[in-house]
């Protein structure tokens, strides 16, 4: 069982809530309602400097009212992966679910083999959450989803990660912002970004959103991330983004925002 920071708790109500509009909101219209969580962990975390244990994105998501028709979970850590296992057998034993034990940029294509294949009879929607602790997301992983009737809720390391790392990854022979943004020339803008007092996160950002909507995701992704801070220091940690290609999915997203969030941590 992972320790998080306690701001760790806000994303868990957004994911938790999000789900419940997701689901309840598309059961009637498709047959299978996947779930894929890239990096799905135990299930459960410790609040750190506390006592206090919490569910976590991949037991949160099988707990709602209206369930996924399918879990699909990956994770790197063995013993996570085990605890996860383990845990949804025990709390949801009647639940469909498969299970990856590596990196999901290696899995993806197994993970994509157990998504259901669409037909006019057989309506098929995933929904993916992907909460990486870093950079190391492979764009070209959500390329391949994105071929299949997806929607996206990513962590963006761009502050505890990239902005921290910038000289590290700016680096000619460092691939890290290669792989995440599915681009090797993206120097060149960066550089001249910089020059215009543009920041290394709010670069990142733009240029992610920009290859989403590349692939017909909505704009308006750019303008509904959410901004987390830690709760101690008040340091820019990551911003949660989620792409659609239907409008629906934004007023969820919206009211989870209103439902969840302070006032000062909304974009």
């Amino acid at each position: 069982m992972p320790e998080v920071g306690p701001w760790a708790e806000k994303k868990y109500r957004l994911i938790d809530y999000y789900n419940q509009l997701f689901t309840t909101g598309t059961k009637n219209k498709f047959e299978h309602r996947v779930y894929i969580d890239l990096f799905a962990g135990a299930g459960k975390a410790k609040i750190q400097g506390t006592s206090k244990i919490v569910f976590t994105s991949s037991l949160l998501a099988m707990k709602i009212p209206d369930p996924y028709t399918e879990y699909l979970f990956c994770e790197q850590n063995g013993d996570q992966l085990n605890a996860l296992r383990n845990r949804t057998d025990t709390l949801f034993p009647g639940q469909t679910c498969e299970f990856f034990h590596g990196d999901c940029n290696v899995k993806i294509d197994g993970i994509i083999s157990k998504i259901p294949r669409p037909s006019h009879s057989n309506r098929v929607l995933s929904f993916c959450f992907v909460d990486p602790y870093n950079l190391g997301l492979h764009f070209s992983t959500i390329e391949k989803l994105s071929e299949f009737r997806t929607d996206f809720l990513i962590l963006l390391a761009t502050d505890m990660d990239g902005a921290r790392n910038v000289r590290e990854y700016a680096k000619e022979d460092n691939p890290r912002i290669n792989l995440f943004l599915g681009d090797s020339s993206w120097r060149s803008s960066w550089k001249k970004q910089e020059t215009q007092g543009r920041g290394f996160s709010i670069f990142l950002l733009n240029a992610f959103t920009d290859r989403m909507i590349g692939m017909g995701y909505l704009a308006e992704s750019r303008t509904k991330m959410v901004h987390i801070r830690s709760d101690d220091r008040n340091l820019p940690l990551y911003r949660l983004a989620l792409y659609s290609k239907d409008g629906l999915a934004y007023r969820f997203w919206n009211d989870v925002r209103k439902y969840v969030l302070q006032p000062e941590l909304e974009l």
